[in-house]
């Protein structure tokens, strides 16, 4: 029995002015619409079944795969998370630090409240320790009056490393390392308001690390841009993230919807 080969090679079937056209096309799916268009047009001036079928049917295959829509980019992942809505005490893996945070009820909800004493920075730690590569989130309200004036902040890196704080008396939001201000903007918090914070810290080539933080009012939407942003070029300590607040002699504040992702390099 006489063998028979069939042509399977696509591009040296179509014309030479085709193949150019299809090669000079800006992006992937314009190619292949020019090319699945031009191609369709030459097996129909070809008189030959089987060579239209071996032809059209490689074709098909390949553009099924490249139309599928991509998946889109996560640059972070949740860690941790806590609303304290399924809680009546502090949880087992919150350590407060010169103070006693309590969990109570309000508005039909339950969130953590930081007393109004000491009258120094108090708060608790939560979460794994972590170095880099993390970033912490929670929102916190504070009341009109003397309390309003209550600095509070998200922290990373334990103890001494990174606030991301709003200072209502000075109306600004201050980037922390240690007890440092190294990056500040003006900011206003509403009394009676929720204001939401961000911070995170990644690492970044030539062993420096990018501390980034933002702010926002539940009246608001998230902002897309970082607020902050400073570059460290001192290596950041392994340590816990935390929430932070200073009363300055007013009341307790609310503090909710704690939470950590891990973030992509």
């Amino acid at each position: 029995m006489k063998r028979h080969t069939l042509p399977f090679i696509l591009t040296p079937n179509l014309p030479l002015g085709v193949t150019a056209q299809a090669k000079n096309n800006g992006t992937l799916a314009r190619n292949l619409t020019d090319f699945v268009v031009a191609a369709v047009e030459h097996v129909k001036k070809t008189t030959d079944v089987t060579r239209k079928v071996v032809f059209i049917l490689p074709l098909l295959l390949a553009g099924a795969a490249c139309v599928t829509p991509p998946t889109p980019a996560v640059d972070a992942s949740t860690l941790f998370r806590e609303s304290f809505d399924q809680r009546q005490t502090l949880p087992a893996t919150f350590t407060p630090v010169n103070g006693m945070a309590t969990v109570v009820t309000a508005e039909g909800g339950r969130h953590l409240e930081l007393p109004a004493t000491p009258k120094l920075e108090h708060g608790v730690l939560f979460g794994p320790a972590m170095a880099e590569g993390v970033r912490v989130g929670a929102r916190f309200r504070a009341t009109a009056g003397e309390q309003a004036k209550a600095t509070f902040a998200v922290g990373l890196s334990g103890l001494s490393g990174y606030r991301l704080r709003v200072n209502p008396d000075r109306q600004q939001l201050e980037l922390c390392r240690d007890t440092a201000v190294v990056q500040k903007v003006p900011f206003q918090s509403v009394p009676g308001q929720w204001t939401h914070l961000r911070l995170q810290l990644r690492p970044l080539p030539g062993l420096k690390w990018a501390v980034q933080g933002k702010a926002w009012d539940e009246s608001q939407k998230e902002p897309t841009a970082w607020t902050l942003e400073w570059t460290d070029t001192a290596k950041p300590e392994l340590g816990q993230a935390g929430v932070w607040g200073t009363p300055l002699g007013g009341g307790p504040l609310a503090v909710d919807d704690i939470r950590l992702w891990l973030i992509e390099p």
